[in-house]
């Protein structure tokens, strides 16, 4: 058999956790049992999360541990350091709280909601073999993405030609036969975008294809109007003196009162222990984690176990940035869900 990797996998996640994530919540004000403080600045901290995979499937060491094992704290503190630093210098920094991030570039297009009539028709459209045959559409989305806080920020906005180019462009199956399938209208309109600042409102436009009961919607932004975490991060070299048992921080969820953060780490169905990271550096926070398996060469399932693991913060969230120690990108903070 071979051996699960420890990286993001498009492969079964299993969550394996605080009993729930809501565990989070409750926590009480003091450094939990197991944690681990390293340095005085940045503050590092390690709590080894309860296996909720069944019994049958647990390693028989399976065990909670008061510390990290196979990694350099010392080294993710100076790492954190570094990524914190490199983060306030960086142009995301300043666009994550004022300007426009988009956190997922999948959300700027959306299918019809009611999907397509038939298997030929939705292959015409993802294989990019349309046709406009409507007639020219009156006025433009507005040049503006709003918050819902009121907000807002203008930009430069793409001409229906523009973007019906773009979706003519995608040929998935080239050697496919397909039917061209007619877009009769195009009309301006606005789809909400998931965003650094929340979700706002951006400028789109919605085409309506023949035989189609709604619409397919595609943002308006033009290119260089709003970034993408994608567009920053560090090198993976810095990672190599943290050691082998280091793992970054898949998703973050924070607790009611922004001082737990349980954070996903991607590890194998053989690790027998593991834990969190954290470190609190100026503005930011910046996470990680460690998976141990203490019997290595023994034969392992090749799937991927989402482990869940709180780390214990010196101060509410607050609204601070918090950083994937492995990438020194921006960790989205959303909840961590649990497979079934």
């Amino acid at each position: 058999m071979m051996r699960a990797r420890r990286r993001p996998l498009a492969l079964l996640v299993t969550c394996v956790g605080l009993a729930a994530m809501a565990g989070c919540a409750s926590a009480s004000s003091t450094l939990p049992a197991g944690a681990v403080k390293a340095g005085a600045s940045p503050s590092v901290s390690s709590l080894d999360s309860v296996s909720e995979v069944p019994p049958a499937a647990q390693p028989a060491s399976s065990r909670a541990a008061s510390s990290p094992e196979g990694v350099n704290v010392a080294a993710f503190d100076a790492l954190a350091r570094q990524e914190a630093t490199a983060w306030a210098r960086s142009p995301l920094a300043k666009a994550w709280r004022t300007g426009l991030v988009v956190l997922d570039t999948g959300s700027l297009a959306s299918g019809p909601s009611d999907g397509f009539p038939s298997s030929a028709a939705k292959l015409a459209f993802v294989n990019g073999d349309l046709v406009f045959t409507g007639p020219p559409p009156a006025g433009a989305p507005p040049g503006v993405v709003t918050w819902p806080d009121g907000s807002a920020v203008k930009v430069p906005v793409l001409s229906e030609a523009r973007v019906f180019g773009e979706l003519t462009g995608g040929r998935q199956c080239p050697g496919c036969a397909t039917k061209p399938l007619a877009v009769t209208a195009a009309r301006p309109t606005t789809m909400d975008v998931l965003t650094s600042r929340g979700t706002a409102s951006v400028p789109a436009w919605a085409f309506t294809l023949e035989g189609v009961s709604t619409p397919v919607i595609q943002a308006a932004l033009a290119p260089g109007s709003y970034l993408t975490p994608n567009t920053y991060g560090s090198s993976a070299e810095k990672l190599a003196p943290l050691g082998s048992a280091f793992v970054g921080g898949e998703a973050v969820r924070p607790s009611a009162d922004g001082r737990t953060l349980t954070v996903g780490l991607g590890g194998s169905p053989c690790d027998t222990a593991w834990g969190g990271l954290e470190a609190e550096v100026g503005g930011v926070v910046v996470v990680g984690g460690w998976m141990h398996d203490s019997n290595p060469d023994q034969a392992c399932a090749a799937m991927l176990v989402l482990r869940l693991a709180a780390v214990r913060l010196t101060a509410p969230l607050s609204g601070r940035v918090v950083l994937d120690a492995a990438t020194g990108r921006p960790v989205t903070l959303e909840p961590v869900s649990a497979a079934p």
